[in-house]
């Protein structure tokens, strides 16, 4: 460079010899030596500037280094198109080293176990023990010389030119150390492995810094705007053309909005399910950024007559407007149909074709305006900032809309408004503080983001994280077909989770195509059982290690519908997903955004496992459940009469060491033997009682289904057998091990082992059947309400187990549909002869489904045809009242799922009336 700057007097060596002491230092008080070491670098680095600049303005700073130990932000340098792969057939080559030989094996397999020392357990340390005997101890280069070189590696892979690309490489190899090459990679490959966080670095370079970052996306302008640590970022700056991270929502709950609010009033607005985007404009020019401040201004248009986009609301701007910036969704809009489409259809609103492919054409709706005509709005109320919306702009149906805003006071307010998101399969709801100022990136702020899968038992859907794979056969080979989900264990400080616990596998509900191009997305790892990564807990002894992983921070969230959520011990959650499908692969959401443990035990347990959508109603919660804890007890012992108390074991014999370490608790007795006679028994024969059962029971012993008992089988934790097996194992003198006849209610461990060992009837798969057990297994059959139900679900199992792909006449198996070949909801009027829809019943049967002949509780589709929308708000009415929602659909959606051979998700089908 001709430009001397504070880089090209710094070498190269001093800033990886600061990241080596860094990442080596352990211990409780690690983190502030951490930042004690880069705060001396940083200062000396100032004093330096000072003394070379001695107060002139210039734009060199301290970026240099910053770009170089944070590379993952780093956005002025495009990608090297270098993995580790590529880097170790660019050593192998430039070093000469043979490919079979120890170090070219090190070098191709790195991830392979015994290749690596200590905790350098990555490309580049290994890489290190290959180059340290190889290269020499000291470098000549400086850091200015680096970023030289990294900067033509990056234009040389945008321009395919591999020759320079490598000729680099050679460069920074021949004039580097093997540890200048261990963190030279690393940068390269932008993953420092520091065990120190951006938090850490920003706050130790400026306490404004990461605030900052948080506006302008740009490291360069923080290094550059906060040189003096002294200065102050008393206000946020938003730059029209410069992106920023938008303000974010924190979860919440309807039940509590008015304890957030304190009884005042709040915005309500509608969460559209589409892109978040901010919308730039100076006069006749405008930019479109994500939230992760991509540019996208070549999709919708830089101007009026470019794209697909700006060239329809470039007159919606009224006259005045100068320049503005708007934060919104980009969605996608239907005009045939007059419909705003989900993101969750399979279509990307980003894309340039997105008209010509689909029909759909881009829509906007704008909720917040952070500058208008040069004057930031950010440090205004959202009540204030909102008028100028209407200064802005001329919605237009379609086109570009002003989100629709309400205010609410209640939680009912806010329960209302997620009911009819919910009818209209939106995202959800946002509740905003009409005070709160914008603050960029910031969840606390007073808004919070409400949807139906944070609302325990209103979705059937899950976002899980896909952290494994299994390699497919037959059409699906040489991919990954199946996928090991699993959700975050959440961290004490709010940071992004680091551990995740395996939950369920997943191999259904995607074509061929999209299981292609997801598999493309993801740069799979080598699963090695022997040295598994620590972020990826499996369930001790779980059989089916996955052939390929992912980090966490690489992986995608995957929308899974499930029926159920049964116990397991597969899994580390200990449960699992009973006839789970992938919905859609959510590439578009952040992988920390996940499923929680919390939030998958709260879902578990406020919808008793099963899974289907329903209705918020917040009078569910409008007791407290720590108030019912404390009350129960205390009117259980006000009422307990003296023929059901326990008895004084104290001159009781023991005869036999039968139930020697096992504690029973009694709730009632039989006609022949009481409460009292048989906790005699118990304690005859080794075992102990107790009146309340505990976690150290081993079962509770009844003979009728009594007000206690009902609430021992809520809390679907203990055994509660028949009176009549404790009375067969003393007469006998022989403990006998349960079967599922000798059960009143089983442990969701017990229950376990019976699926292993029993089919749904109580038939053993292993023991003989004598007279008796058959007439229990067809007894048990006769007691079921619906021999269908039952048969459907087996079939099921088996279709999973036979053809784990999908099954492609079952497609509709799990389905049990109205077919709406009447004119009325209740079926008043008479069946219409010749309807279409009767074609459509008989697809559904043939495909798998069970065709109900009216709406009753566990319909779970109703099916209208497509030409005939009459009836919807009916449907959607009767909807409103149940527990467990069913889907409206047309019979466009039966025609594709057939097309497709498997069953579409139910997003983009539904009738708008």
């Amino acid at each position: 460079m001709s430009t001397k700057t504070i880089a090209s007097a710094i070498k190269f060596s001093e800033l990886t010899g600061l990241l080596e002491k860094i990442k080596k230092i352990q211990g409780k008080s690690s983190l502030d030596q951490k930042k004690r070491l880069l705060s001396n670098f940083i200062a000396k680095w100032r004093e330096a500037h000072n003394t070379y600049y001695k107060g002139k303005a210039t734009d060199d700073s301290f970026y240099s280094a910053m770009r170089l130990i944070m590379p993952h932000l780093e956005k002025e340098r495009g990608p090297y198109g270098t993995k580790e792969t590529m880097l170790a057939k660019s050593y192998i080559s430039i070093l000469q080293i043979g490919e079979e030989s120890a170090d070219g094996r090190k070098l191709k397999h790195f991830s392979a176990p015994k290749h690596t020392k200590g905790d350098e357990s990555d490309f580049a340390g290994v890489a290190y023990y290959v180059l340290k005997d190889r290269l020499a101890d000291k470098t000549s280069l400086t850091i200015q010389d680096v970023n030289d070189a990294l900067d033509a590696i990056a234009l040389a892979n945008a321009n395919k030119d591999k020759v320079l690309k490598e000729k680099k490489l050679l460069y920074l190899l021949q004039n580097t150390s093997a540890l200048d090459n261990k963190w030279l990679i690393r940068m390269i490959l932008r993953d420092m492995k520091l065990g120190f966080s951006q938090h850490s670095v920003f706050t130790t370079f400026h306490q404004d810094a990461e605030d900052y970052f948080n506006v302008c996306t740009s490291l360069q302008k923080v290094c550059q705007r906060l040189h003096n640590p002294s200065v102050r970022m008393h206000e946020i700056e938003i730059t029209v053309f410069e992106p920023f991270r938008p303000m974010l929502g924190d979860r919440g709950q309807p039940n509590k909005v008015e304890s957030l609010f304190g009884g005042k009033e709040f915005f309500i607005e509608t969460k559209y399910d589409g892109e978040r985007m901010q919308l730039h404009k100076d006069k006749d020019e405008y930019k479109y950024f994500s939230r992760g401040g991509l540019e996208y201004s070549k999709t919708y248009g830089a101007n009026a007559f470019d794209g697909n986009f700006t060239p329809q609301i470039h007159n919606c701007f009224l006259p005045e407007v100068k320049s503005c910036i708007l934060d919104g969704e980009m969605m996608a809009y239907d005009a045939s149909t007059d419909t705003i489409m989900t993101k969750g259809g399979s279509f990307d609103v980003k894309v340039e074709n997105l008209f010509d492919k689909k029909g759909y054409t881009p829509c906007m709706s704008i909720f917040d305006v952070l500058m208008f005509n040069g004057k930031v709005l950010t440090n205004l109320p959202l009540r204030e900032r909102v008028k100028y919306l209407e200064e802005v702009l001329v919605p237009v149906q379609g086109r570009i809309m002003l989100g629709d805003r309400k205010l609410g006071k209640t939680k009912q307010d806010c329960a209302d408004a997620l009911n009819n998101a919910i009818d209209n399969r939106e995202e959800g709801i946002m509740v905003k503080d009409p005070e709160s100022i914008y603050k960029p990136n910031v969840r606390t702020g007073g808004w919070y983001k409400i949807k139906p899968e944070y609302v325990g038992g209103l979705m059937d859907e899950l976002d899980l994280l896909i952290v494994g794979g299994y390699m497919g056969k037959g059409r699906r080979s040489n991919m990954m077909s199946h996928f090991l989900c699993a959700v975050a264990v959440p961290t004490d400080d709010g940071s992004h989770p680091k551990v995740f616990h395996s939950f369920c596998k997943v191999g259904t509900g995607y074509s061929i195509d999209e299981l292609r191009q997801f598999n493309d997305e993801i740069d799979w790892l080598k699963y090695n059982k022997d040295k598994a990564p620590d972020c990826i807990v499996l369930a001790q002894g779980f059989k089916e290690k996955p052939d390929a992983w992912v980090p966490p921070s690489k992986a995608y969230i995957v929308q899974v519908k499930a029926a159920e959520i049964t116990a397991s011990r597969s899994f580390k959650t200990g449960y699992t997903l009973r006839f789970p499908r992938v919905e859609k692969f959510r590439t578009d959401k952040n992988w920390y955004d996940c499923m929680t443990t919390t939030e998958l035990e709260d879902l578990r347990n406020k919808s008793q496992g099963k899974l289907a959508g329903r209705h918020a109603d917040v009078s569910e919660e409008s007791e407290s459940p720590k108030k019912k804890r404390k009350l129960a007890p205390r009117q259980e012992r006000a009422t307990v009469a003296s023929q059901f108390r326990g008895i004084d074991t104290s001159t009781v014999l023991k005869i036999s060491e039968m139930f020697a370490g096992k504690e029973f608790s009694v709730i009632n007795g039989s006609a022949k033997y009481s409460k009292q006679s048989l906790e005699k028994k118990i304690v005859e024969y080794g075992g102990t009682i107790v009146q309340n059962p505990s976690s150290d029971t081993y079962c509770v012993l009844a003979e009728k289904v009594a007000l206690k008992v009902k609430n021992l089988i809520s809390r679907n934790i203990y055994d509660i057998v028949k009176v009549d097996w404790f009375v067969r194992c003393f007469e006998s003198n022989t403990y006998i091990p349960w079967v599922p006849s000798d059960m009143i209610h089983t442990s969701a461990i017990t229950a376990e082992r019976f699926a292993q060992e029993y089919d749904r009837y109580g038939d053993s798969y292993y023991n003989d059947t004598g007279t008796e057990q058959i007439k229990q297994a067809f007894a048990k059959i006769g007691e079921e309400k619906d021999g269908t139900s039952l048969m459907t679900e087996d079939v099921a199992e088996i279709e999973m187990k036979y053809f784990p792909d999908e099954c492609p006449l079952g497609i509709f198996r799990l389905a049990r549909v109205y077919v709406d070949v009447n004119h009325t909801v209740n079926n008043s009027e008479s069946h219409i002869p010749n309807s279409p829809l009767e074609i459509t019943s008989l697809d559904l049967r043939f495909y798998g489904a069970t065709i109900a002949d009216t709406i009753d509780d566990d319909v779970s589709h109703v099916v209208l045809h497509s030409g005939d929308v009459s009836r919807v708000k009916k449907f959607r009415d009767l909807n409103r009242k149940r527990d467990k929602k069913f889907h409206i659909l047309t019979d466009t959606w039966v025609l594709d799922s057939i097309k497709s051979s498997r069953m579409m998700p139910e997003r983009g089908y539904e009738p708008h009336c």
